[in-house]
């Protein structure tokens, strides 16, 4: 749909176009003009559509008139624009079968094969309609209510909903060249994305985009102060909600300092359940532990013993997985920027040990994070650590002796001479991935 100023008027022209010409071959090709009267049809509808949707687009609903939900299915309407779209194909098909006839044995070699094609397009469009019809039938598409939003039967409260909002897809379809707005609601529901393409629904977006902050707003505001102030439940829930880093992302800068603020007082309410809440995640591929961590690490003052803590812990956990990618990156979003202290160092000497590991890619991220945290006074010539980078520019893996010489040459406390790699090294570096080991 074109759902613009000028929609109504330009499929009130493609009607009176289709209908000339429908009465023009209705006494030539009877297939044409069934074609063109079905083509009238779906014209006569869009423009119908068009001009309800630009007439209401203005339309506000009234609070106090809102039932306990609204019940949102696929328009039908939008449904039989795409049945009879598809049966205009079927009627092509029908019809490059009869130019042929039925007489196989008058058959040439490319009757048989404008036949092929003629069954395909009949059956292909046949299924499309058959699937549109038990489309037609689905209930619960989407609900919006007072105790949550409901997506294709999957039911979630407004307490485990986060950033739900109407958003603007630029895509192709069919065989279009140029890519057309498609709508969609997009919510994140504990932490997984959750999105609802709208265009098809009986119900416009801006009617939809309204029915979400209006009963949100009856209910509970996820986003408040309060939520954040009050307890954990001992299932977590109030940690489950906190949305991932790259959601957190898409959130205006206001909302998103808000965000990391609610992050850091729902911590230090609960910060035993806090501790909890991480050990309890196994699955680091699909966890919001990146958000905790950075918020966390913004005050990292006050949170430097948990934080030191946890990237111990989980360093820990890498070493025995068998593909650790999605700790380390978890990991990158722990820091601490503050002055020296107990805590800093225990991550540097742990880090240290494991500059000796026998696993090339522990060893490798190990001199990734130590230079992450390390101190000005640790970065001198005597420094047992500095001295072990310098003997790792002589390791059996490529990568670690091109990392070691990366970090020394950065510090410019040696002449080139004393941390030379070779020739070879550097150019594997320019042509490979020097930073990550498979």
């Amino acid at each position: 749909m074109i759902k613009q100023k000028y929609g109504t008027v330009i499929f009130s022209i493609l009607t009176i176009v289709c209908l000339a010409l429908a009465v023009y071959f209705f006494n030539h090709k009877n297939f044409f003009t069934i074609i063109l009267s079905i083509g009238a049809l779906i014209s006569v509808l869009c423009a119908a559509l068009e001009y309800s949707y630009s007439k209401n687009k203005n339309l506000i609903i009234d609070a106090n008139k809102l039932s306990s939900e609204v019940n949102i299915r696929y328009s039908k309407s939008y449904l039989l624009i795409n049945i009879l779209g598809n049966f205009i194909f079927i009627i092509l098909g029908i019809y490059f079968i009869s130019i042929v006839g039925l007489d196989y044995a008058k058959y040439k070699r490319g009757d048989y094969f404008l036949i092929g094609i003629s069954l395909y397009i009949t059956l292909h469009y046949a299924i499309k309609i058959v699937k549109t019809i038990k489309k037609s039938l689905e209930k619960d598409v989407l609900v919006i209510g007072n105790n949550g939003i409901t997506v294709n039967s999957q039911k979630m409260i407004w307490n485990d909903i986060k950033n739900e909002k109407i958003i603007i897809k630029k895509e192709r379809s069919g065989n279009t060249k140029h890519p057309i707005d498609i709508k969609y609601l997009s919510l994140y529901h504990k932490n997984s994305n959750i999105e609802l393409k709208l265009d098809d629904l009986d119900t416009p977006e801006y009617c939809i985009e309204q029915y979400l902050k209006l009963y949100k707003e009856q209910t509970q505001k996820v986003n408040s102060g309060d939520y954040f102030n009050k307890p954990a439940e001992t299932d977590f829930s109030a940690f489950e909600n906190i949305l991932k880093l790259d959601a957190l992302y898409s959130l205006e800068e206001k909302e998103l300092s808000k965000g990391f603020e609610n992050i850091r007082t729902l911590a230090k309410n609960n910060s035993d359940q806090l501790r909890s809440y991480c050990e309890s995640i196994a699955n680091f591929e699909d966890t919001n532990l990146d958000s905790i961590y950075y918020a966390l690490s913004e005050d990292g003052e006050s949170w430097r013993d948990f934080l030191t803590g946890e990237f111990i812990r989980l360093f820990e956990i890498a070493k025995k997985s068998s593909d650790p990618t999605n700790i380390f990156t978890v990991l990158d979003e722990i820091f601490y920027d503050a002055e020296s202290s107990k805590s800093s160092r225990k991550v540097i000497d742990y880090l240290y040990q494991e500059l000796s590991n026998t696993h090339d890619k522990i060893r490798l991220k190990a001199l990734t994070f130590i230079d992450l945290w390390l101190d000005e006074e640790d970065i001198n010539k005597s420094s047992s650590i500095i001295q072990k980078m310098v003997k790792m520019t002589k390791d059996e893996n490529w990568k670690i002796r091109w990392y070691a010489h990366d970090l020394l040459s950065s510090y410019s406390i040696f002449n080139p001479d004393e941390i030379a790699i070779s020739y070879t090294d550097k150019i594997k570096a320019k042509i490979g991935n020097p930073y990550e080991i498979d």
